[in-house]
């Protein structure tokens, strides 16, 4: 079984081909057609544009193999404006990307990091669907063993401002 997990950072996963800068998700992929099972990123599509995001999804539906997976993990400004709590404000405030308010929250997930798209479960599941997925194979899921920005920042505040979507070919 092949699998990518692109954007890794810090998580590097066992059994894994493990890639941060030296995969440029804006450019095709350099794989062949179906040769890969799953596809794993996180909290790196933010830093593309959504065209440049859609051009990536078309592409790991081109290299996935017939009923192969690719798991999209991207910060939400949305579920930081419904879930933010005193809690994740708290910190969001201390890391320097915000004031504290939950608005300096949603405005820091949109501005700063160096992001250049935003992103919910509507905008990743249409892009998902623009790039090629069929709609009934798109779904999305909990936080779970693969992601590893919650080791970074804390699983509660992962929980807030983290969405999961994975799409079979």
């Amino acid at each position: 079984m092949r699998k990518l997990n692109l954007g890794c950072g810090g998580n590097i996963l066992a059994g894994w081909e493990n890639h941060d800068m030296d995969v440029d998700i804006t450019k095709p992929l350099q794989y062949e057609d179906n040769s890969i099972d799953f596809i794993f990123i996180e909290h790196c599509v933010e830093h593309t544009t959504t065209p440049d995001a859609v051009r990536f999804f078309a592409e790991c539906l081109r290299i996935l193999k017939h009923g192969g997976t690719l798991r999209v993990a991207v910060p939400s400004a949305d579920k930081i404006y419904d879930l933010a709590d005193a809690q994740y404000l708290n910190w969001h405030g201390q890391s320097g990307f915000g004031d504290g308010t939950r608005r300096g929250a949603v405005r820091s997930i949109l501005l700063d990091h160096g992001h250049l798209s935003a992103w919910n479960h509507s905008i990743l599941d249409a892009c998902l669907f623009a790039a090629g997925f069929e709609e009934e194979k798109i779904c999305g899921c909990n936080i779970g063993e693969l992601e590893g920005h919650g080791k970074v920042i804390g699983e509660h505040n992962n929980a807030i401002e983290t969405i999961v979507m994975e799409a079979v070919k």
